[in-house]
């Protein structure tokens, strides 16, 4: 189903300072909903609010990677992704839910389950 204009621009707003990649990748997610586009959004966004970023970037991390120690996330980075996955993928995220994401794996597993419901 095609995006309308006025969706296509709330993304980009709420993706402003993301790679190219990361903005393909949610305008894909917005017209398809295919979930194999969630890992290139999530980073893009960690990349983009990674109040620390280590010297080895996003792009090395696993998913095994913890969030604050190893990506260098901050607890305003986390919220500014929470808020961004709201705003991009139309989902309602409690603060509480994120309370004990700490991996790179569980924020994607996460945000995964909350397409399943």
């Amino acid at each position: 189903m095609p995006i309308s204009e006025t969706r296509v621009e709330e993304i980009t707003k709420s993706l402003k300072r993301c790679s190219a990649e990361t903005l393909n990748a949610a305008l894909r997610f917005e017209e398809s909903r295919n979930l194999d586009e969630l890992p290139a959004i999530i980073l893009g966004v960690l990349a983009r609010d990674a109040a620390n970023p280590k010297p080895e970037g996003v792009a090395a991390a696993t998913d095994d990677s913890r969030l604050i120690e190893d990506i260098g996330m901050d607890s305003f980075g986390m919220i500014e992704v929470v808020m961004t996955a709201e705003e991009v993928l139309g989902i309602t995220v409690a603060n509480q839910e994120m309370n004990d994401i700490r991996t790179l794996g569980q924020l994607k597993a996460f945000l995964r389950t909350k397409f399943a419901a």
